[in-house]
């Protein structure tokens, strides 16, 4: 069946084992959105508009609830959240659909994947924007600073009450509102988050955008990151923080303008 344009369309699919969800809406030139770790595609990308943005200006969306969120599988396995699977994904998904290629278009987390995605299988895209994703990305990163913020896991994984930092139970709390799994979001943080260099995106040819918020503390600059990726443009959203940039209308113009002009 086709999909129907404004109107929301949840399927599934197989990803190496895994029964994965997505969203298909739309007609015209699909881009695939990836989204942030402890979210889920309705939340990141449904809610903050972005579905009638993109299906308005004539693409089709296929947003993914990545493996460990949303309606999709959660492991508790920290090799299941490598970028080759978690981000390998976005491949598997269009290779499901019968798709050469897409535009890539990730947030946060999601924005991470699309730059290993980029730095790896650029050729699959026609264009890729890499949202709340900066400096952070080419900072040094390991297993140990996840569990000082309240992500280790534990002999029991999949107890609810494994990540049992007080500090962090909200977030467990609300995960678990949206089907989240303590587990599996530790697995994720513990394999899904490794840093990337200059040399990684050496050969990259496709057309990229770097975009974070002026005041994302968590991302950081998209400027050096753009910096390391040949010909990528840097966008800094003014005002604007990690969470409150994502239904930002200039950050919504300038990812249309970008996508526009390598349409």
């Amino acid at each position: 069946m086709p999909p129907t344009k404004g109107k929301r369309v949840t399927r599934y699919f197989d990803a190496n084992g895994l029964r994965l969800a997505y969203d298909d809406v739309g007609d015209g030139e699909p881009v695939v959105l990836l989204h942030g770790f402890a979210a889920d595609r309705r939340l990141n990308w449904k809610l903050p508009g972005w579905y009638d943005v993109l299906t308005n200006a004539g693409y089709r969306v296929l947003a993914l609830d990545a493996r460990g969120h949303g309606e999709s599988a959660k492991p508790s396995d920290v090799e299941a959240y490598r970028p080759e699977g978690i981000a390998g994904d976005a491949l598997r998904l269009l290779d499901h659909l019968g798709l050469r290629k897409a535009c890539l278009f990730g947030y946060s987390m999601g924005g991470r994947n699309a730059a290993w995605l980029l730095a790896r299988h650029g050729r699959r895209f026609r264009a890729v924007v890499i949202g709340g994703t900066g400096l952070n990305l080419l900072a040094p990163a390991e297993a140990r600073r996840w569990a000082r913020r309240g992500f280790a896991l534990t002999r029991d994984n999949s107890n609810t009450e494994s990540l049992a930092v007080p500090a962090m139970v909200p977030l467990y709390r609300r995960a678990l509102q949206r089907g989240g799994r303590p587990g599996a979001l530790a697995a994720c943080l513990m394999g899904a988050f490794p840093n990337m260099s200059k040399a990684d995106f050496a050969r990259v040819q496709t057309p990229a955008l770097v975009a974070c918020g002026s005041k994302d503390t968590l991302a950081g600059s998209p400027i050096p990151l753009a910096s390391s990726i040949p010909g990528a443009r840097a966008v800094l959203v003014p005002g604007r923080n990690h969470l409150s940039v994502v239904a930002d209308p200039f950050f919504k113009g300038a990812v249309l303008g970008f996508l526009g002009s390598h349409r």
